[in-house]
């Protein structure tokens, strides 16, 4: 029988690796395995587990004979699992790639277009499972993407407000403004920030990765790319939150001002979600650590 769970407990007896899993359904397994294969399992690692029964002392327990960690799993299969086991973003891997190749969509310049679809296409699974962050916002699985959809969301509003902005350049430059952090965080499940993602950042690294793709598809020279590249070096307003260059056009100054409201009405949805009524929450760090009263 195959059992796909989460492991929430783990000892060792006779020679034995004991693993406690529990699957999607809150169903608790009694797993065991060799313990020659003890550095392969942590607690809160998902796995898929191929067993056999073994009940020869009355006791309901399986021997594992096989197993695969949900990293190695295809892609399809590896969202589903990570959405039941982790904590997630509020819609399906499919619902998302829906309403993001909604905005792609929308973008009429060929150039731009072209873009987007190369680096999402690349990217395309990290793109959809990874967080946003490790810690400050959107820092869960799925997060990354549900970041860019409530940004096209936000960009919505202000095109609708302000039709001088050129919806195209928006669009683009939402969807593709993180997509480095692919890159910059080591894994979606407990990531990290990793060596390069330390020492250049995900707004050079993205702009670096345009930069190739647009010479890759002989754009290198045009202004489409040019100016998502600067979108993407000045998505975080002022140098010190991280900057290359401050925002000189429009649609890179609204990128960086719904960049920094869906960060923190996001976390602050959270807080006050986990908050009585009358009440103030926690310091939020991603607004100065300032207090919010619910009313």
């Amino acid at each position: 029988m195959e059992v796909i769970g989460k492991i929430v407990g783990i000892n060792s007896s006779d020679g034995l690796i004991n693993l406690t899993v529990e699957d999607k359904n809150k169903e608790v397994f009694n797993l065991k395995i060799s313990n020659l294969y003890a550095d392969k399992f942590k607690v809160t690692d998902v796995f898929s587990f191929e067993c056999t029964l073994d009940n020869r002392d009355g006791r309901v327990r399986y021997n594992i004979e096989s197993f695969k960690n949900v990293r190695d799993f295809e892609f399809e299969e590896k969202a589903e699992a990570l959405h039941n086991f982790y904590k997630s973003a509020p819609f399906s891997i499919k619902e998302a790639e829906t309403e993001i190749n909604k905005y792609i969509d929308k973008i009429s310049n060929k150039i731009l277009k072209d873009l987007v679809n190369y680096l999402v296409d690349k990217f395309h699974d990290d793109f959809y499972i990874y967080p946003a962050a490790t810690k400050m916002h959107h820092n869960y699985i799925g997060g990354l993407s549900y970041h860019v959809i409530g940004m096209l969301h936000l960009a919505d509003g202000f095109l609708n407000t302000y039709d001088y902005l050129n919806s195209d350049y928006v669009y683009a430059g939402v969807i593709l403004h993180d997509i480095a952090k692919v890159h910059e965080l080591t894994e979606p499940i407990n990531p990290a920030y990793s060596t390069e993602g330390q020492l250049v950042g995900h707004l050079v690294m993205g702009a670096m990765e345009i930069k190739m793709v647009a010479k890759e598809l002989g754009y290198e020279d045009t202004e489409e790319a040019l100016v998502l590249i600067h979108m993407l070096l000045s998505h975080h307003g002022v140098p010190q939150f991280g900057a290359a260059k401050k925002p000189m056009i429009a649609e890179a100054m609204l990128l960086w001002y719904i960049d920094s409201i869906d960060s923190k009405f996001r976390v602050m949805e959270e807080e006050l979600s986990n908050t009585n009524e009358k009440e103030f929450t926690q310091p939020i760090g991603v607004i100065e650590k300032t207090k919010i009263y619910k009313i």
